[in-house]
């Protein structure tokens, strides 16, 4: 049976009483349409178009050499048996296939606060929590798809480089410390999860400071927990069926892109490193955020 991609998050932060948050994506109605699609993309892209607006002005740009230090990690290719190998997993999980990735690069931690401000001039959280209490060294949230992807194009305007999201095959790869038999990023020891990852269990429903917990052995921190972190791919349920061998880049379309790694809300089941999850391009929340690739 195929498991019901709808989940309600409860959170209780300092500065405000609750903050309850729902999202389905997938359930017994029919998909949307493109117009309700698009109508929904335009309802949920506030700061979107508060970007757009800002760009129309004269913008003073920062200077690469003001930005905070974006840590990249070389991660070398090869191949390995994604998904879940040790049974326990969902059926979108499975099957476990062999799936072989070129050199890559990907952030140390998920892009913070100061980071994504410093590039876009705010902090999403101003507009949609405004009673939310923000810190520069905690990652970046209520990001939709779009906006990533927007702040990824000034990015590398900024820096003359070539920033992206990463893929959801080079995610679990790095993750998995390079495709290791590593159910948590980092250990496949429960106990030992507090070590490595903010949950459910220990996060005081909050968001915490990138690279404050262990890295796994690749030096990547934060792969599980904090917050879930969006992928490039669009997400099929069905695709580990049909995927290519070598350097998948997920199906061709969807309503819906990747997330991985789990958030501060969520049980260890969640934050494996083989478990998947879909949501709208056009969704924000206070525990998705993303990292970057090269």
């Amino acid at each position: 049976m195929r498991k019901l991609y709808s989940t309600v998050f409860f959170f209780a932060l300092v500065a405000v009483g609750a903050v309850f948050m729902a999202d389905t994506v997938f359930s017994a109605q029919p998909p949307p349409t493109f117009k309700q699609l698009q109508e929904q993309q335009d309802q949920e892209l506030g700061l979107g178009k508060r970007l757009n607006e800002r760009k129309k002005k004269a913008r003073v740009w920062p200077k690469a050499s003001e930005l905070p230090p974006i840590n990249m990690v070389y991660v070398k290719g090869g191949c390995f048996q994604m998904g879940d190998w040790e049974g326990e997993g969902d059926d979108d999980e499975r099957p476990v296939h062999k799936v072989c990735l070129s050199d890559y690069y990907i952030q140390d931690s998920e892009v913070s606060q100061e980071l994504f401000q410093k590039v876009m001039g705010i902090v999403p959280s101003m507009i949609y929590d405004k009673e939310m209490k923000r810190d520069p060294k905690d990652p970046v949230t209520y990001v939709s798809w779009y906006v990533v992807k927007m702040f990824i194009d000034d990015l590398n305007k900024i820096t003359g480089g070539f920033y992206r999201l990463p893929t959801e095959a080079e995610w679990e790869y790095a993750a998995r410390s390079r495709g290791k038999d590593e159910k948590w990023s980092g250990t496949n020891n429960e106990a030992d999860l507090d070590e490595y990852a903010y949950f459910e269990d220990n996060s005081d429903t909050k968001l915490n400071h990138v690279k404050s917990k262990k890295p796994n052995s690749l030096g990547l921190y934060g792969m599980s927990g904090n917050v879930w972190e969006w992928c490039e791919d669009y997400f099929d349920f069905d695709y580990y069926q049909t995927g290519p061998k070598t350097d998948p880049y997920g199906p061709d379309f969807s309503l819906y892109r990747v997330v991985r790694g789990g958030s501060l809300a969520d049980p260890p089941y969640k934050l494996r490193t083989t478990y998947r999850y879909g949501l709208y391009p056009s969704s924000r929340y206070l525990h998705v955020g993303f990292r970057l690739a090269e």
